[in-house]
């Protein structure tokens, strides 16, 4: 794929992955809310809030086209992804206030992160196995 279409499908995936974020973030509030944990918020906290979840959404969604570049290993471009979606993730936790800067709350944040692209990953992984199998499977019957 050449390179002018990686960054075309890159804004376009992230596009339509931005208006998750702000979404998610609604929900996360309300449900704060509702459990007596979340304060009410000032207009420039819902306003950055806002904004920096459509970033957060716009990069998670849109990176995933590192894995359409046939040139770059699995290994490299799920390095790579995971790399970016980490330093996303904690840029926009840390502006927000939702952990604090210090290393102990940044150490459990990355190793849950760690964690959950890993599972992730697992789970995709498998599945797309499975859909491999079942295409071979097909494919040699016919044959």
């Amino acid at each position: 794929m050449k390179k002018t279409n990686l960054v075309k499908e890159f804004f376009k995936i992230g596009s339509m992955s931005a208006g998750g974020g702000p979404l998610i973030l609604a929900i996360i509030y309300w449900i704060l809310l509702a459990a007596g944990v979340a304060e009410s918020l000032s207009v420039p906290q819902a306003v950055l809030g806002i904004l920096t979840s459509l970033v957060l959404a716009f990069i998670a969604g849109g990176i995933s086209v590192i894995y359409r570049i046939e040139k770059l290993p699995l290994m490299w471009a799920s390095l790579l992804h995971a790399s970016i979606l980490y330093l996303d993730y904690l840029i926009i936790y840390l502006v927000n206030g939702w952990i604090s800067s210090a290393l102990i709350p940044i150490l459990i944040f990355t190793g849950i992160f760690i964690a959950g692209y890993f599972i992730i990953w697992c789970f995709v992984s498998y599945s797309i196995k499975c859909s491999i199998r079942k295409m071979n499977e097909k494919l040699s019957q016919q044959a």
